[in-house]
C-alpha cells in the first residue's frame, strides 16, 4: 500500500500545475496532470469532461491570454488516504489581445478553487486532478 498524500506533496503538484498554465506547456504535458478517466472540470465558461473538451479549452485560452502568473495564495487540503480535496486561492493576471484592437487588456484577480486530487504515476508529482472546480466563488 502506498503512502497517503501529503500536503508538501499538493502544494508542490498545484505549484507546477499553474507554472504549466503560465508557460502554456504543450497539451501532452498538460494532459499527465488530470484524470484521464471520470474528469470533471468547471470553469466560468464551461464544463470539461475528457481531453477532447479540455484540448478546446486550452488551445482557447493559450492562444488568448499572454504574460501570464498565477500565484498561489493558500493551498488547504483534505487528505483522505490516496485522495483530496483541495482548497486553493490563487491570484491571476493575464493579458489578452483582441484583433484589430490597438491595445492590449490586462485582468488581474483571486480565484478560489476546489479541486479532488488523486494518486497518479502519470508525473513527477504523483498526483492527477480529478475534478477542478473554479466557479467556487465569482471571481
Amino acid at each position: 500500500m502506498s503512502e497517503p498524500i501529503t500536503l508538501e506533496q499538493i502544494k508542490t503538484f498545484v505549484a507546477a500545475w499553474y507554472r504549466a498554465l503560465d508557460i502554456h506547456e504543450p497539451i501532452e504535458i498538460a494532459y499527465t496532470f488530470l484524470a484521464s478517466e471520470g474528469l470533471n472540470m468547471q470553469f466560468p465558461d464551461g464544463d470539461i469532461r475528457d481531453y477532447a473538451s479540455f484540448k478546446k479549452w486550452y488551445d482557447r485560452v493559450t492562444n488568448l491570454f499572454f504574460d501570464e502568473n498565477h500565484y498561489v495564495q493558500t493551498v488547504d487540503a483534505r487528505i483522505s488516504g490516496n485522495e483530496a480535496v483541495v482548497d486553493i486561492v490563487v491570484g491571476w493576471q493575464a493579458s489578452w489581445w483582441i484583433a484589430p484592437e490597438a491595445k492590449s487588456k490586462r485582468v488581474s484577480m483571486d480565484a478560489t478553487q476546489r479541486w479532488t486530487v488523486r494518486r497518479s504515476t502519470k508525473n513527477a508529482y504523483g498526483l492527477e486532478i480529478a475534478s477542478y472546480n473554479a466557479t467556487v466563488e465569482p471571481f
